[in-house]
């Protein structure tokens, strides 16, 4: 196997490190047929990855039928999520279904859900896999993920970071804003999802690096009307 890890898409909340296959040379764009945990899936290759930990192989590149299974598995999807929500309702589960997850030999799928408290889904988790016949994954997500999965515009007027290019959400405090000096409004600083706004992690490294070394930030110029 590569000493080269990538991240690889299979679904916008479903991002997995791995390494390629003996003599499978990939790049990001790529599509690839992956293997983990007994069960084989299609994703695209979105870059490079420093985790040091793989958890799934690229045996191969994607081939048509591949991708083609992608969209053959989508009525199978629609069909178990709106079985998935019926039991939710039936159990009366304070949870918001949003999106569901196949892999694309259908012998694993996976429900995502958002909800504001812990939840104890054993009861369902155990009446949709008797239902599906398949191993089954039932996640709880937050509010990033979710504007992650549906994507739009900030405040900025650009596409969401989460949604566009960030391979990772990383968290993120109003201490990263004072040490900006910007002005601590949460209403003025959060995203969509009403969490504070990815890009203010853009700089925190340089000015990490700046008050490590008690170097003064650079004064940047202003961008707009002259």
């Amino acid at each position: 196997m590569s000493n080269i890890h990538y991240l690889v898409e299979c679904h916008p909340l479903m991002r997995v490190v791995v390494t390629a296959a003996v003599g499978l040379k990939l790049n990001p764009g790529d599509w690839v047929v992956l293997r983990f945990k007994g069960c084989e899936d299609v994703g695209i290759v979105r870059g490079y990855s420093e985790d040091p930990q793989a958890k799934a192989i690229a045996i191969r590149e994607a081939e048509p039928e591949d991708i083609q299974a992608i969209e053959d598995k989508k009525i199978w999807e629609e069909e178990s999520l709106a079985a998935f929500r019926e039991i939710v309702k039936k159990y009366e589960l304070p949870m918001k279904v949003v999106d569901v997850h196949a892999w694309a030999d259908q012998q694993k799928i996976a429900f995502y859900f958002l909800s504001e408290c812990r939840l104890d889904f054993r009861k369902l988790h155990k009446e949709i896999s008797s239902m599906l016949g398949c191993r089954v994954v039932i996640k709880q997500i937050g509010t990033r993920d979710h504007a992650r999965l549906i994507g739009g515009l900030g405040p900025c007027g650009r596409p969401l970071c989460c949604n566009a290019f960030l391979k990772e959400i990383r968290p993120i405090s109003l201490r990263t804003a004072r040490k900006q000096n910007l002005y601590v409004n949460p209403d003025k600083i959060s995203g969509m999802c009403g969490r504070l706004l990815c890009c203010l992690r853009f700089e925190d490294d340089v000015l990490q690096a700046q008050y490590v070394t008690h170097e003064e930030p650079e004064e940047l110029d202003e961008i707009g009307d002259d």
